[in-house]
C-alpha cells in the first residue's frame, strides 16, 4: 500500500535538496568574507550563512525594498550607519539559510520516521530562529531606545546650568559630551566632531537626531536649532523647560519597567506555587486522605 504521507514529502524534499546542494557547491567559499567575523554567540549557525547568501545572489534580492530601507535605518542605530546595510544583509541571509536548510531536513525526517510531527519540529524551529533574529534586533534597539530617553534629562540639566554661566551652545555641547561614556554622549560627541571638522551646526544636529531616532531627542534638537539664533538666555530657558518634561517622562519609564518586570515574575511564582501545590496534593491523595 502506497504511503501517500512519505511519498509526499519526499516529493516536497526532493527539488529542495537539490537546490540546496547546488547553493552550497556554487557559494561554498564565496561569501568567507562576509561571514568570517560573525559571532556564534549572536547568529546560529553563521557557517551556513553563505547558503542563503548564496540563494539572495542568485535571485538578485533586492535589499534596498521600502521596508529594507526602514529596517536598514533601525539596524543603524545600533551599528552604525557604516555597517548597518551589512547587518541586514546578514540578518537576511540567515533567515534564507534557515528556510532552506531546516524545512527539507524536516520533510526528509518526517518521511522517513513516517511521522508528521517530525516535520512540525522542523518548521516550528525554523520559525523560532527566524522570530530569534527579529526579536534580538528589536530588544537591542529597545534597550538603546531606553537608555537615551534615561539620559536625556541629565543633558538637558548640564547644558542649561553651562549656557546659564555664560557659555555659548556649543561648547557647552562639547563640555557636556565629554562628561559620560553612554550611547547619548557617544553620539554627542560624534556630532562635536563632525562640527569640528567642517559640518554647519544645522547639518550636524540633523545627523544626531537622525542617528538617534526618538521622538523627544527629534523634538529637542529641532528646537535647539531653532533657538540657537534667539540667544542664551530664550536657550537656557527652553533646557530648563525640556529637563523638567524629560525627568517626569523618565520616572514613567522606569515605573513602566518596573510594573513589566513584576508581572513577569507572576509566571514563575505561579509555576513554583503549582509544584509547591502538586508537592503536597500528591501525597495525599496517593496515601487515600
Amino acid at each position: 500500500m502506497i504511503n501517500w504521507f512519505q511519498l509526499g514529502t519526499m516529493i516536497c524534499a526532493t527539488p529542495m535538496v537539490i537546490f540546496w546542494v547546488f547553493l552550497y557547491i556554487k557559494y561554498h567559499s564565496a561569501f568567507n568574507a562576509y561571514i568570517d567575523n560573525l559571532s556564534p554567540k549572536e547568529y546560529k549557525m553563521p557557517e551556513l550563512f553563505f547558503i542563503g547568501m548564496g540563494f539572495m545572489h542568485a535571485t538578485k534580492y533586492n535589499l534596498h525594498s521600502r521596508k529594507g530601507r526602514a529596517r536598514i535605518k533601525e539596524i543603524s542605530e545600533i551599528k552604525g550607519q557604516k555597517f548597518a546595510e551589512y547587518y541586514y544583509y546578514v540578518i537576511k541571509a540567515a533567515t534564507f539559510t534557515y528556510i532552506l536548510t531546516l524545512i527539507p531536513l524536516a520533510l526528509i525526517l518526517g518521511a522517513m520516521s513516517d511521522n508528521a510531527m517530525m516535520l512540525l519540529i522542523g518548521i516550528c524551529l525554523a520559525v523560532l530562529l527566524i522570530r530569534y533574529l527579529e526579536k534580538d534586533t528589536n530588544d537591542k534597539l529597545e534597550e538603546r531606545r531606553e537608555e537615551l530617553m534615561l539620559d536625556l534629562p541629565q543633558v538637558l540639566s548640564k547644558m542649561a546650568l553651562l549656557i546659564n554661566s555664560g557659555m555659548v551652545m556649543r561648547e557647552a555641547w562639547v563640555k557636556v559630551s565629554t562628561t559620560g561614556t553612554r550611547a547619548l554622549y557617544q553620539e554627542m560627541q560624534q556630532t562635536s566632531q563632525e562640527m569640528a571638522n567642517g559640518a554647519s551646526d544645522l547639518e550636524a544636529f540633523r545627523n544626531f537626531a537622525d542617528r538617534c531616532s526618538v521622538k523627544q531627542i527629534r523634538k529637542v534638537t529641532s528646537t535647539l536649532i531653532q533657538n540657537m539664533q534667539k540667544g542664551n538666555k530664550e536657550l537656557s530657558y527652553f533646557l530648563e523647560e525640556m529637563s523638567r518634561e524629560m525627568w517626569e517622562e523618565k520616572k514613567n519609564l522606569v515605573r513602566q519597567k518596573g510594573e513589566t518586570a513584576g508581572t513577569k515574575l507572576l509566571i514563575p511564582i505561579g509555576l513554583i506555587f503549582i509544584g509547591i501545590l502538586m508537592l503536597i496534593i500528591v501525597p495525599i491523595f496517593a496515601n487515600g486522605f
